[in-house]
């Protein structure tokens, strides 16, 4: 377990998987569960995407609320995940304990691997880390045209 984590990383996804997901030629009760360690969805198989998809999107979300977040300096004031962006932003966003970011679970599921698009890449293989400016949470979502509500 990494150093600071606690047993609410269970709200990373540690839920049984169905039957019939566990049979396929894949073993994806394995699958990575921190966000911050996941290979892209387009490196896998393409036969084997949506089977990945369906078992990232049973285990759910990874939050891990009870976190002891750690601290980083930015514009010379200590800031850090807030658990609260969880509730507020709802099922999509993700934490990384192992690189203390942000991620968002549709765009890394669904979102088309088309090159960069505003805001879309920094919450999937970018990672997140402005704690500062945590408005960005809401600007990633955006309008019904934007890459997060695309996916």
């Amino acid at each position: 377990m990494a150093e600071g984590s606690s047993p609410a990383q269970e709200s990373c996804g540690d839920s049984p998987i169905q039957d019939s997901v566990k049979q396929s030629r894949l073993d994806l009760t394995n699958l990575p569960t921190d966000p911050g360690l996941r290979p892209k969805i387009s490196s896998y198989h393409p036969n084997d995407q949506d089977e990945i998809r369906r078992a990232y999107i049973q285990k759910g979300p990874c939050q891990p609320v009870s976190h002891k977040f750690p601290q980083r300096e930015i514009g010379g004031m200590l800031h850090r995940f807030n658990p609260a962006w969880f509730k507020k932003n709802g099922s999509w966003l993700e934490y990384s304990i192992e690189k203390d970011a942000a991620f968002c679970l549709c765009c890394y599921l669904f979102r088309p691997n088309t090159g960069k698009q505003a805001g879309g890449d920094s919450f999937v293989t970018g990672r997140f880390t402005a704690w500062n400016k945590h408005d960005r949470l809401v600007v990633h979502v955006g309008g019904p045209n934007s890459a997060h509500n695309q996916a």
